[in-house]
């Protein structure tokens, strides 16, 4: 994973969002946009509210097959209530079809051991679907 910090050496503010830390994530493995990834969602400007592909997908990726990602942040526990129960239709129906999804949940974590700096880091989350069932599993 890329070093993916909030702040450049002058304290300026970089890459504020968490579907801007993903995309350079995707970028640093070598992906392209609008060729390898692009953005699922969009925005409804009369409910002034954003729009997911399905009601779970920010992000679809293609290469090594089509996978959907969910972006967050703190607020996982929701993000998993809705995949895994509010709109457990949707996400069966995405997992059936033979795509992917994955929740890359972004959080600060410590550069190195007992140090001091801070570094943007995924954590992430496959979505599985077993025997009909849906199971959460996190990587390693």
């Amino acid at each position: 994973m890329p070093d993916l910090p909030g702040r450049n050496n002058q304290g300026e503010k970089i890459m504020t969002s968490r579907y801007q830390r993903t995309t350079a994530a995707l970028k640093a493995q070598g992906m392209r946009k609008y060729i390898d990834y692009d953005k699922a969602e969009h925005w409804n400007s009369f409910a002034r509210v954003k729009v997911d592909l399905f009601s779970i997908i920010d992000l679809v990726v293609l290469p090594g097959g089509i996978r959907g990602i969910q972006v967050c942040g703190s607020d996982l526990p929701i993000h998993k209530k809705k995949i895994m129960e509010e709109k457990k239709e949707n996400t069966l129906a995405w997992l059936k079809s033979g795509a992917r999804l994955e929740v890359w949940a972004w959080r600060k974590l410590k550069k190195k051991r007992g140090g001091k700096a801070m570094v943007w880091a995924p954590r992430i989350i496959d979505i599985l679907l077993v025997n009909g069932e849906l199971y959460w599993e996190e990587r390693k």
